[in-house]
């Protein structure tokens, strides 16, 4: 191999973890996703990555690779200093406390960096991505939950105790639907994936589109965020329809973010703008309607480029990135 640098970054997802290895000018090595399986609860996941870190610096031992350590991006707010989960992370239950980066380190016997895995795949944008010709973004992530990564003068802005970011959480109805995080009306309970698919079965009331019966081999069980995206794109109108509704609503909140914060750009990454479908357009063109024209006139709206790579590369990053308080 040669005389680059080489890291190691794990994602962790409410659905998937990613994993993989690059080097320095972001060429990925080796790549690789397991299912989170987070019903299983705190420990078993705890387990599971501990068990895909050994993969990676066994693979990149293989490869003759040094790593000089593991990065870990996570739901929820992160203590980037100790690698322990502070606060509130309502799509894996009994997260909260937990050590990630000591139990790591004791068991892989390298240096562990963790911290928010939205802030992770701002810190990959930033350096390998879309953000990289701004000094202002804000990087949003959309999947089981949604997270927020936020951009300051080309740092990222982690905020007085970790929790910087948390846009999946903003209030857009005060009395709205229930939220895993035990709030009410928050915007992930209104636009993540698993409140897409809620929206369909809702529409559909078990009598499938001739569409969605192709897709979805005529059973409503077989319903996911991807088969609703390809009933989109073969134009039913059922899946464009919740796809729309959620791109405005989404839209709706991030123009208050736009507002309070003015960035040069907001970069979409995630499961569901993966998607496609018209999904970024309609997001961008509620938040133009809603937020000040003064806040939107240098707006750029941009998808993140690194796709699902992003939360491992920016793990991987994070030793590099390490806060200095």
């Amino acid at each position: 191999m040669t005389n680059l640098e080489y890291y190691a970054g794990i994602d962790i997802g409410g659905s998937n973890i990613k994993f993989g290895l690059f080097d320095a000018t972001g060429k990925i090595i080796f790549r690789d996703q397991r299912p989170a399986m987070v019903e299983k609860g705190a420990i078993p996941l705890l387990h599971l990555i501990t068990n895909i870190g050994e993969t990676l610096l066994l693979h990149a031992a293989e490869e003759e690779i040094h790593i000089n350590w593991l990065g870990v991006g996570s739901p929820g707010t992160i203590d980037n200093l100790t690698g322990i989960v502070k606060g509130k992370c309502p799509n894996i239950p009994g997260w909260v406390g937990i050590e990630i980066g000591h139990h790591l380190k004791e068991h892989l016997n390298i240096p562990v960096y963790v911290d928010n895995d939205a802030n992770a795949m701002a810190l990959a944008e930033l350096r390998f991505g879309a953000a990289q010709r701004f000094n202002s973004a804000l990087c949003i992530t959309i999947g089981t939950g949604i997270g927020g990564g936020l951009i300051l003068n080309k740092t990222l802005w982690r905020g007085s105790s970790f929790s910087a970011g948390e846009i999946g959480h903003i209030i857009v109805k005060s009395d709205g639907k229930q939220c895993r995080c035990g709030n009410q009306g928050c915007l992930e309970a209104y636009c993540s994936s698993q409140t897409m698919l809620d929206r369909v079965r809702d529409k559909m009331k078990n009598d499938l589109s001739p569409v969605f019966n192709e897709v979805l081999s005529g059973d409503i069980q077989n319903l996911n965020i991807k088969k609703l995206f390809a009933a989109a794109k073969k134009g039913d109108e059922t899946a464009l329809a919740v796809i729309e509704e959620t791109a405005i609503i989404l839209g709706a909140g991030l123009s208050g973010a736009v507002n309070l914060l003015n960035p040069e750009a907001i970069i979409f990454g995630g499961g569901i703008i993966d998607g496609g479908a018209g999904f970024i357009e309609a997001a961008g063109a509620e938040i133009r309607r809603r937020a000040f024209p003064s806040a939107t006139e240098n707006l750029r709206i941009l998808k993140a480029e690194l796709g699902n790579d992003a939360g491992f590369i920016g793990a991987g990053l994070l030793g590099e990135y390490k806060s200095k308080r």
